[in-house]
C-alpha cells in the first residue's frame, strides 16, 4: 500500500506527483526505481498543462483516533505502519502513554490493524481544484 504525503497533480488525466522549482515545478511518475521527473514547467505554462493540483495527507482510524499515517521502505516491507499523533489531541497522548506535546509521539503497528484509511486533499493556490477533498482506501474493514 502506497500512503502519500506531498503535492500531486492531474497532467493528461494521468495523477503524478510535483515539486516546485524557483523556476515553476517539476512533474515526476512513479517507476519501480523511484521518482523520475518527466516534465519542467515555468509558472506559466503550469497553468496550461496540470489540470488539477492538490496537497494530500493520508489518515488513518486506529481505535477511535484520527492519526496521520506514513510508511518508510523497512516498514512497508514488514507490513507495518508509522502512527503520529496530533499535537493537541490529548485524548490520544493519555491512551498511549505519551507526555504531552513529544516530538515523536508515534507509534508502529500492523498494517492490517488499522480500521480506515483515507487521503486530504487540500487545494495548492492558483491551481484548478477538481478532485474529491476526502478520498477513502479503506472505509469499515474494506478496501475500496
Amino acid at each position: 500500500m502506497n500512503f502519500r504525503f506531498g503535492s500531486y497533480g492531474v497532467v493528461k488525466e494521468k495523477e503524478h506527483q510535483m515539486g516546485g522549482t524557483e523556476k515553476g515545478w517539476k512533474i515526476y511518475e512513479e517507476t519501480s526505481t523511484g521518482l523520475e521527473p518527466i516534465m519542467n514547467l515555468t509558472n506559466s505554462e503550469i497553468k496550461e498543462v496540470v489540470l488539477s493540483a492538490y496537497f494530500v495527507r493520508t489518515y488513518c482510524m486506529y481505535k477511535g483516533f484520527k492519526l496521520f499515517v506514513s510508511q518508510t521502505s523497512m516498514l512497508k516491507e514488514q507490513k507495518k505502519v508509522r502512527l503520529n499523533l496530533n499535537n493537541l489531541d490529548f485524548a490520544a497522548y493519555d491512551y498511549f502513554g505519551f507526555p504531552y506535546r513529544k516530538d515523536d509521539a508515534s507509534i508502529v503497528i500492523n498494517e492490517n490493524e488499522l480500521e480506515e484509511i483515507w487521503e486530504e486533499r487540500e487545494r495548492l493556490a492558483r491551481f484548478p481544484f477538481k478532485v474529491e477533498k476526502i478520498k477513502y482506501i479503506k472505509k469499515e474493514g474494506d478496501f475500496l
